[in-house]
């Protein structure tokens, strides 16, 4: 089982952390939130979003990746960033698809690739994206991992798309506890947020690579 949450970053907070796995096997990953007021689409808001996405590790652990994180979030290019992660020398991205195709991706690659000064080396950039949308695990019209993680696609594919259902990644707007209630059986956005009261649920099911989230505050 995974140990304690560990503190990254003091610019955005770590849900879960399972940095490394026996034997050096796939599947290390953190799920982190950060707030940045912009939308999926990288365009300003008025209000603050919700933004969670996952870190995919490599058996090194670098952690390198953090502060070239913070100066994206800083840079407001952190928002539509569903995966990243960074092996030997590269930094592999992958935003939303709604993200890749309202932004300039070359641009975005460009600045990003400076940012990587953050880590004190240089890392060339690759983006990607990825669409959850009903189908898309099957067929992967807007899905392109750039081998993140080095597995068969299918398997790449499954392993990424369990993350996101388990956590919920992405980009949401939150709503205020004194918003009205929602009507019974009323389906929640997954692009919003909202405070959901604590309630006794019993003892978590979980399991290595996908634990139960939190449930003190959660987005659909």
């Amino acid at each position: 089982m995974a140990s304690a949450v560990r503190t990254y970053s003091s610019f955005f907070h770590c849900l879960y952390d399972l940095p490394d796995m026996p034997n050096g096997t796939f599947g290390a990953y953190s799920v982190f939130r950060a707030i940045d007021s912009r939308d999926v689409e990288q365009k300003p808001t008025a209000l603050p979003h919700v933004h969670d996405f996952a870190v995919i590790w490599d058996d090194d652990h670098d952690t390198r990746i953090i502060p070239v994180l913070e100066e994206m979030l800083m840079a407001g290019l952190l928002p539509g960033v569903q995966f990243i992660g960074e092996h030997k020398g590269t930094l592999t991205i992958i935003l939303a698809a709604r993200t890749y195709w309202k932004i300039d991706v070359k641009a975005y690659a460009q600045r990003v690739e400076r940012l990587t000064s953050a880590a004190e080396d240089y890392w060339h950039v690759r983006v990607g994206m990825y669409d959850h949308s009903p189908g898309q695990l099957h067929h992967r019209q807007q899905c392109d991992f750039q081998e993140l993680i080095g597995l068969e696609i299918d398997e790449e594919h499954a392993f990424l798309y369990t993350i996101d259902n388990m956590w919920n990644l992405g980009t949401k707007a939150w709503i205020s506890v004194d918003s009205p209630p929602l009507p019974p059986l009323a389906r929640v956005s997954r692009y919003t947020m909202r405070r959901t009261p604590n309630r006794p649920t019993g003892p978590p099911v979980q399991s290595l690579f996908f634990p139960k989230p939190p449930s003190a505050q959660t987005g659909e």
